[in-house]
């Protein structure tokens, strides 16, 4: 029977509806308003992938890849070593998860880019996919991925990384597309991804460095899944909705409507947010508002008495709980630390978070003022990510805002020129002006590009790039 769906089986099954608009896209391509958004998530998924490779766990992640020791066809950014796309696709996706500024949709608070740009770019190099095509991949990607976390909100809850749960469902929509596969294998790779999720959130309590490779284990086990059904392996066509399926395990509250409602007319994806600070999404609507008032106010450090921040559940569980990091992840993961930085620094941009000192008296000094109220449900703020921030003056006076969406989000989208800007501030001094500017040119005309394995042939450094030493970044006060 081969990889045959039984129609009486997979009628009304989640995995047979995602499975049929995926195939759809084939005859039926998304807007072309979506796919110009999908455009500057490409281009933001190239900077982060390129500015992050050479930090010490990219260096650690791509000496793993270099002794599988399996040639291929996909190129690994920064490197540019080829070998198997599944290789490629899980490098690739973890540099660009590296240091918290890749792209983040917050109503699933998924990583859809680091998952579905690399798998998408590393498959479609390996069958010489026109631009179009590995644009197209890339909506389906991103559509499917954020609205299995949909239907999965909660997730958190239970202490999983949505990223990682459902990154494989990204990955494997967008392969599927590349692929051109019908709709009943379609159907038992993302049946099977069901099997492959998972990934826990503990680093935003303890740190450590594993949590760069939550977009990784999607990309590679999406792309790995759709080779396993259409090599003719089935799985329960229910696998995602069903009693025993993958929304009942990680969630008390599965939404499996949420995840077909609007499938193919609301295209969810191109709300998809774009990181404009270097850090867990979940406090950026906190530094947005910090931000904010010291500007409005002229406020110093040496003034504050107090900060009291005041967020939902969902954002307090992510980056309230630690005031004193311990390793720069968990720095990234503690709202106090990025209030104190943004205060000190004046920003929480890349480098601001590489150059700064865990230890560092002045940063410390303001977030201990720094106190985080997690509101109950009862009191919950309207938004993505929203939060209400007072700063208390040692003279008295008191500033106050409310933040529902952070800016870069869908409700404050940024445009094609500060993506361009945020592209050339991280990766501008690895790749030179000349091969930037390629990128970029190439990147706007992706309708136009015959083969997208000449795109992914130019993420390599310029000839004399040296990347810095970032080998402080391992220790605790660095």
């Amino acid at each position: 029977m081969g990889n045959e769906v039984r129609t009486n089986e997979a009628a009304g099954a989640v995995s047979r509806r995602i499975a049929e608009f995926v195939v759809g896209l084939g005859d039926q391509p998304p807007p072309a308003a979506v796919l110009a958004r999908m455009r500057l998530h490409v281009l933001d998924t190239f900077g982060c992938q390129l500015a992050f490779a050479t930090l010490p766990w990219s260096r650690d992640i791509w000496a793993y890849v270099r002794a599988r020791d399996t040639a291929g066809p996909s190129t690994v950014a920064f490197y540019g070593a080829k070998v198997a796309p599944e290789l490629a696709a899980f490098a690739n996706a973890a540099f660009t998860h590296g240091f918290e500024m890749d792209d983040t949709d917050m109503a699933s608070t998924s990583h859809p880019g680091t998952v579905v740009v690399s798998s998408a770019l590393a498959l479609g190099q390996q069958l010489s996919a026109s631009g179009r095509e590995f644009l197209t991949a890339v909506a389906a990607g991103y559509e499917i991925m954020i609205r299995v976390a949909l239907g999965g909100v909660g997730m958190t809850d239970r202490g999983y990384h949505s990223t990682s749960v459902t990154g494989p469902f990204g990955a494997a929509a967008a392969a599927a597309v590349l692929e051109g596969l019908d709709v009943d294998v379609t159907t038992h790779a993302l049946a099977i991804c069901a099997s492959r999720a998972g990934g826990v959130s503990e680093f935003a309590v303890s740190g450590g460095t594993e949590k760069r490779l939550h977009g990784a284990y999607g990309a590679q086990m999406g792309l790995e899944s759709v080779g396993l059904a259409r090599a003719g392996v089935t799985a329960p066509v229910r696998a995602i909705e069903g009693e025993r399926g993958l929304l009942r395990a990680v969630t008390d509250t599965p939404a499996p409507d949420l995840i077909t409602a609007g499938l193919g007319q609301d295209f969810l994806g191109a709300s998809t947010g774009i990181k404009l600070h270097c850090c867990c999404g979940g406090q950026h609507s906190v530094l947005d508002a910090v931000s904010d008032l010291v500007s409005a106010n002229d406020i110093r450090p040496e003034q504050i008495a107090r900060i009291a921040v005041r967020q939902n559940p969902r954002e307090f569980d992510a980056v309230g709980l630690i005031r004193r990091p311990q390793d720069v992840i968990s720095s990234q993961f503690s709202v106090a630390f990025g209030i104190g930085l943004r205060l000190v620094a004046g920003a929480n941009g890349f480098r601001d978070y590489i150059e700064a000192r865990l230890d560092d008296p002045r940063i410390l000094e303001v977030a201990d003022k720094v106190v985080c109220e997690r509101l109950a449900p009862e009191a919950r703020l309207d938004g993505d990510g929203p939060c209400e921030v007072d700063i208390a003056l040692v003279n008295g006076d008191v500033h106050a805002a409310y933040v529902s969406h952070p800016r870069g989000s869908s409700r404050f989208p940024v445009d094609e020129d500060h993506v361009v800007q945020k592209f050339r501030a991280l990766a501008g001094d690895v790749l030179g002006e000349a091969r930037a500017d390629r990128i970029i040119e190439m990147v706007a005309n992706l309708d136009a590009l015959p083969d997208v394995g000449l795109l992914a042939e130019q993420l390599v450094p310029r000839d004399d790039y040296r990347p810095a030493d970032h080998s402080r970044l391992f220790s605790g006060t660095r």
